[in-house]
């Protein structure tokens, strides 16, 4: 896995003023006066077109096919409920925990202890995705085991979940929450090429999964912040076609 975003979005996607410089950090342009749990705010997350929500139906789990960093403690909550994932794995799966994780650990200041390790790919038939690999938690549903696992056990359906997963497609890259453009551009749903698709922006659909990450009080700063500059933020998004349908 490479733990470094690709800027591969191009202004056919997002717009001129939208444009990733492959050398340089997000523009500051961009950036919202706000910090929220010591992290800045992009306001991309605001402006660029997602669908009504995530569907397993039609996109068939394709964020998931190159499985996922987690955070050292999330790498050992996951192995200490190991047999109550295992328990809902089914046959196309790899139900051997030391196969897991890809054995590597980055060092990345962005990750609540520092460092990070990835889950592993196996192939797997990626169905409506068009993946033919996919993360090792993946069942042939196209459902996470580890939400499935929790879910069953009668706790949130992110009790274990990696943090990663649960936000795409937001991610947090040099301390700023931003949009995750490298994994976005490959899928056909929900990236740039399913833009036909878009009914509002991935903040609007996103906002049950950024209050889990940033607390309800700090969520409701971004919230305040987002309301106040509304009409900016629906105009650019528009201007760039970055809505083509609306509910």
């Amino acid at each position: 896995m490479d733990n470094n975003i690709t800027k591969t979005l191009t202004a056919a996607h997002l717009g001129e003023e939208h444009q990733f410089d492959e050398e340089s950090d997000i523009p500051e342009h961009r950036l919202a006066p706000l910090t929220v749990k010591g992290f800045k705010v992009d306001e991309l997350i605001f402006t660029q077109g997602f669908v009504n929500y995530c569907d397993i139906d039609k996109c068939g789990g394709g964020c998931c096919h190159s499985g996922v960093y987690v955070d050292s403690k999330e790498y050992e909550n996951i192995l200490i409920h190991k047999d109550d994932i295992i328990s809902v794995m089914d046959e196309t799966q790899i139900k051997d925990p030391a196969q897991w994780f890809d054995g590597e650990w980055i060092e990345d200041a962005d990750f609540p202890t520092g460092r990070a390790t990835g889950t592993q790919v196996h192939d797997r038939d990626g169905g409506i995705s068009g993946f033919t690999e996919g993360c090792v938690f993946l069942d042939k549903r196209h459902f996470c085991s580890i939400q499935v696992a929790a879910a069953s056990k009668g706790l949130h359906r992110w009790a274990w979940k990696p943090t990663y997963c649960i936000m795409f497609p937001i991610t947090v890259t040099e301390a700023t929450i931003t949009y995750d453009d490298s994994h976005s551009v490959d899928l056909h749903y929900c990236g740039p090429n399913g833009a036909g698709n878009y009914v509002h922006s991935v903040y609007e659909a996103m906002k049950e999964e950024l209050q889990n990450f940033l607390s309800k009080e700090e969520f409701e700063k971004v919230e305040a912040y987002y309301q106040a500059n509304r009409p900016r933020f629906e105009a650019e998004r528009i201007k760039n076609s970055l809505v083509q349908i609306s509910l």
